[in-house]
């Protein structure tokens, strides 16, 4: 066997001390970082669950609003016998992004519209003759 120089057991002991404590600091500092990450990712799921929810509230609240005035305007149009009335139809995916506020306000206007039509003189075949013109003094 050959001999091994004076010292060398302890350089390697002393190696080895080294190369476990940077192990150890690299361990130590990966779980710092993934508990960060963790930290981050939990803070990020619970704001995405929170406006989730937001957007639940939002949306029951823009259906009842048009499902009242679907409703109201079904009534307003009862006694229109020509006028086929059906359920209230699915949204409309290629209309314009709206916020909740203004889908609300949109739906309220056509509403409040076709009140207004509803309240005007209806149609009838004598809407359709010309008026008779009034005659000036000259002309009598």
């Amino acid at each position: 066997m050959s001999e091994v120089p004076p010292g060398e057991p302890y350089r390697a002991v002393e190696r080895y001390k080294e190369i476990t404590a940077m192990a150890t600091s690299a361990v130590d500092r990966t779980h710092e970082l993934e508990r960060k990450r963790a930290a981050r990712l939990e803070d990020a799921t619970t704001a995405r669950q929170e406006r989730t929810a937001e957007a639940e509230q939002q949306e029951e609240q823009v259906t009842e609003a048009v499902r009242l005035r679907w409703n109201a305007a079904m009534e307003a149009l009862w006694d229109e016998r020509w006028m086929r009335v059906t359920r209230m139809p699915a949204p409309d995916p290629s209309a314009p992004a709206a916020t909740p506020d203004e889908s609300i306000h949109s739906v309220q206007a056509a509403y409040l519209d076709l009140h207004e039509a509803l309240g005007k003189s209806r149609w009838s075949v004598t809407s359709w003759l010309p008026k008779p013109r009034r005659r000036s003094r000259g002309e009598e």
